[in-house]
C-alpha cells in the first residue's frame, strides 16, 4: 500500500472518530435559548429562527432579532479550510449590498485553539461584517451545527428561508438572498 494511501485512511479514520466525540459531547450539552422558550422557533425552512444574543469581537453585541433585514447567518472557524475559501466572497458580498443585508459570522470560539487564530483571521480577510463570538457553543448547538462552514438565510421577519453547508461563493450568496421572499 503506497504511502499516500495511508495517510488518506488515517486522515478518514481521524475525522470519523472526531466527528463521533463531538458528536457525544454536543448531545450531552443539550439545547438552551429561545428553541425551548419559543415553540415557533425551529430549524425548518418556514420556522422562526432560534434567537441569540452575543458579543462581538469588536466589543458590541449582535441580537439576531433586531437586525430587521435579510440575514446570512454563518458559522466559521478559523482552522477550516472551505471557511477560508468562503470568506473573501462573504467580504465582496457585503461589501457592495450592507444597506441591504446584514452577515453575522459566529465565530466558533469554543472550536479554535486559542483566541488570536482568530483574530489574525479576521484581520488577514478584512473582514467587514459583525463576527459574533459563540463561546461556550451554545449557539451553534442551537442551530445543530455538524459540518461547517453553515450558513442559514433568514428573511427580515426572522423565518428561515434556506440553509447552507460548505462554502459560498459570491454568486450562491447573492442567489440565497434574491430566493428570500
Amino acid at each position: 500500500m503506497s504511502r499516500m494511501r495511508h495517510v488518506i485512511i488515517i486522515t478518514i479514520l481521524l475525522g470519523v472518530i472526531g466527528f463521533t466525540l463531538y458528536e457525544a459531547l454536543s448531545n450531552s450539552m443539550g439545547v438552551t435559548g429561545n428553541l425551548d422558550s419559543n415553540p415557533e422557533a425551529g430549524l425548518e425552512i418556514g420556522a422562526r429562527a432560534p434567537d441569540f444574543t452575543l458579543g462581538t469581537l469588536e466589543g458590541g453585541e449582535v441580537t439576531l432579532s433586531e437586525v430587521g433585514k435579510p440575514v446570512m447567518l454563518n458559522f466559521w472557524a478559523s482552522w477550516c479550510p472551505p471557511c477560508k475559501a468562503e470568506m473573501p466572497h462573504m467580504v465582496n458580498f457585503y461589501e457592495s449590498h450592507n444597506d441591504d443585508v446584514e452577515i453575522i459570522a459566529v465565530n466558533m470560539v469554543h472550536q479554535e485553539s486559542n483566541r488570536e487564530d482568530m483574530e489574525t483571521f479576521h484581520d488577514d480577510f478584512k473582514l467587514n461584517f459583525p463576527i459574533p463570538l459563540d463561546e461556550d457553543g451554545i449557539v451553534t448547538e442551537m442551530y445543530q451545527v455538524k459540518s461547517i462552514p453553515t450558513s442559514y438565510f433568514i428573511n427580515s421577519d426572522g423565518y428561515i428561508e434556506s440553509k447552507y453547508i460548505g462554502p459560498m461563493t459570491e454568486q450562491s450568496i447573492g442567489s440565497a438572498f434574491d430566493n428570500i421572499d
